[in-house]
């Protein structure tokens, strides 16, 4: 996609119908392509294709239209029947050979960008490969190498300003917060990960020192936005290339690369080139009048998107890049995200085709999780988290926090008051490029909602002196939606971080620290004969809520007790031995605040504490 708002207006008439849907490779079979070449069975063309690997003297070499279509192979892989390669075409570099597929099916392409020509390979009913020209632009939509003759004095004033960071982004996960230091060579979003998407920033970095003027804090940003959009999925976004290099070697069809270019021009990325090594193409576009850091964080997630299997959101005046919904300042990211960019509170997300006018109707998230098989990020609460207060009743933003990964996810947190309480309360989404539209209810032990937020055009939920009397609650949060589908937007890919803050004043604050089910709260200290006390509210029909201790010094002992304080003459169970490791449990526990008391008989820190209920 282009890096200047205006270059979209001019140009969608002109390259408007020419992305077409491309289905997955397991169902890409279809009717015989109009004015295609059959090229043999599935199981043929893999077999030729094994064998030019194996001995590059045997090209598998076609004839369509009176070209030559046939690949030098640079990279081949075979994992369980499922194969990726990767080349270039015979008689160019300049040019990008991908096959990938199974016994059953296969997908592929030969692009030539020097002449501007490409030729498909699609499986149809019958399981035969056929061998078609297309339009370059319908394996490469954003593909225009005479974009800086097209740019004028206009273009390059306009100016595209980004996003605030709420004030609780801190760190909830590596990619969200303000920039802190971090080494921009080195930055993951999910370590670990057997899934990686690798920004090659090589050609605009001397080390680790970005070139052309731009900041470190405007490559961290580039690469923070990119994270945020694929934060739903267990993809690691990373810029460390020897991280790419081992996930490539396990498996490269877990893998993609997009490579920053140190010129200008306008960005491109094949189609479905993930889980090959074939690369996208990000253009830095200094002069073009935006923040770098957003600017290219959104068109490398846009690019990112076209390798990843999805084409352009079409529609409205955009033609091919529908510009978004101003009223409700959303868009789609795989449309014109330009036309928001100076939105106080811009939502982008990913898109089914759900607005009035659109025409392509591709289910972005089915094609990353099932097409090209990139799991969702585990539920992160997928039961209860008891809401935890700090001092005061203080709910802090780095200790209530939640992801919502899919449209079906919500997340609870339990509280309990014990008379009449006010709640003050804001839950803001944490990424920079955010995907999520906070909803939120207070829900009371009957089942009824008290209260519900989702401010309108804010992406937060808020509670402003909610009066709770005495009971157990539950806050729910999910992804929300304005307007209707057709004519706004639903909680489809309403996704991602979000963090609370606020009090819980009154008779229902204890003003104790809030353990959350079978979570630890660490680095615990306190002095010869002090007490710490800490509070964890058990629902009922549980079997069993066990209490430990875990610290390497002193003499710390426990006591817990069910609705008070306890002492060491009231408690339901405790564990007073001669260390800092002790264990209790209560068996078919009334359901209820349960509190824990902890003695230090000898000066202790860096313990740890936690309470965990059954089933």
């Amino acid at each position: 996609m282009t890096s200047s708002p205006t270059l979209f207006l001019l140009m969608a008439a002109a390259l408007a119908g020419s992305a077409t849907a491309q289905t997955d490779i397991a169902s890409a079979q279809g009717a015989r392509p109009a004015a295609g070449l059959q090229i043999g069975s599935v199981d043929a063309v893999l077999s030729g294709f094994a064998a030019q690997h194996a001995n590059g003297r045997s090209l598998q070499v076609q004839s369509v239209g009176g070209n030559t279509v046939a690949a030098h192979i640079r990279d081949y892989a075979d994992k369980n029947g499922v194969v990726s390669i990767t080349g270039t075409a015979i008689d160019t570099p300049d040019s990008v050979f991908v096959l990938k597929g199974n016994k059953k099916a296969v997908y592929g392409y030969l692009l030539k960008y020097d002449t501007r020509k490409a030729w498909e390979y699609t499986t149809d009913s019958a399981g035969k490969v056929w061998l078609t020209e297309v339009p370059i632009t319908k394996i490469v939509p954003d593909f225009d190498p005479d974009f800086r003759d097209k740019r004028t004095p206009a273009m390059l004033a306009l100016a595209v300003s980004h996003p605030v960071y709420s004030p609780m982004a801190l760190r909830q996960a590596r990619h969200i917060g303000p920039y802190q230091n971090e080494d921009v060579t080195q930055l993951q979003s999910k370590p670990g990960s057997p899934y990686v998407f690798y920004l090659n920033t090589t050609a605009v970095m001397s080390g680790s020192t970005p070139l052309n003027g731009v900041t470190k804090d405007n490559m961290y940003r580039a690469w923070q936005s990119i994270a945020d959009q694929y934060s739903m999925l267990n993809l690691n976004v990373t810029t460390s290339r020897a991280v790419y290099d081992a996930a490539r070697t396990a498996n490269v069809l877990r893998t993609g690369i997009i490579n920053f270019v140190n010129q200008d021009g306008r960005s491109f990325a094949p189609l479905r080139a993930f889980g090959t090594t074939a690369a996208g193409t990000l253009y830095r576009n200094p002069s073009s009048g935006f923040d770098y850091g957003y600017g290219i964080g959104m068109t490398g997630a846009h690019e990112v998107g076209h390798q990843m299997g999805m084409n352009h959101d079409r529609g409205g005046s955009g033609g091919e890049y529908f510009e978004g919904i101003a009223a409700y300042q959303w868009g789609p990211i795989m449309g014109n995200y330009w036309m928001g960019g100076g939105w106080a509170n811009q939502l982008f997300t990913w898109s089914r085709g759900e607005y009035t006018t659109a025409s392509n109707f591709e289910d972005d998230l089915r094609i990353m999780n099932v097409d090209e098989a990139v799991p969702y990020m585990a539920d992160d609460i997928p039961d209860t988290r008891a809401l935890t207060l700090g001092t005061g009743g203080a709910i802090d933003p780095t200790r209530n926090f939640g992801q919502i990964e899919r449209n079906t996810d919500s997340d609870t947190f339990t509280f309990t008051t014990t008379g009449v309480s006010t709640l003050n309360l804001r839950i803001d989404p944490l990424e920079y490029l955010r995907m999520l539209d906070v909803d939120a209810s207070i829900v009371n032990a009957a089942g009824a909602v008290v209260a519900r937020s989702n401010l309108a055009v804010n992406r937060s939920a808020q509670f402003t002196n909610l009066s709770l009397p005495a009971g157990s609650y539950r806050l729910v949060v999910r992804g929300g939606a304005e307007g209707t589908p057709a004519n706004g937007f639903s909680n489809y890919s309403s996704l991602g971080y979000y963090a609370m803050k606020g009090t819980l004043t009154g008779a229902g604050g204890s003003g104790y620290p809030v353990l959350g089910n079978g979570q630890a709260l660490n680095g615990q200290g306190a002095a010869t004969g002090g007490w710490q006390y800490f509070t964890i509210d058990v629902p009922a029909g549980k079997s069993q809520v066990a209490f430990a201790l875990n610290g390497a010094n002193g003499d710390a002992d426990m006591f817990v007790k069910l609705g008070g304080i306890p002492s060491t003459a009231s408690y339901n169970c405790k564990s007073d031995g001669p260390s800092s490791v002790e264990n209790c449990s209560v068996n078919a526990p009334a359901a209820g605040r349960y509190y824990v008391g902890i003695y230090a008989y000898a000066a202790y820190n860096n313990l740890s504490v936690k309470a965990t209920y059954q089933p």
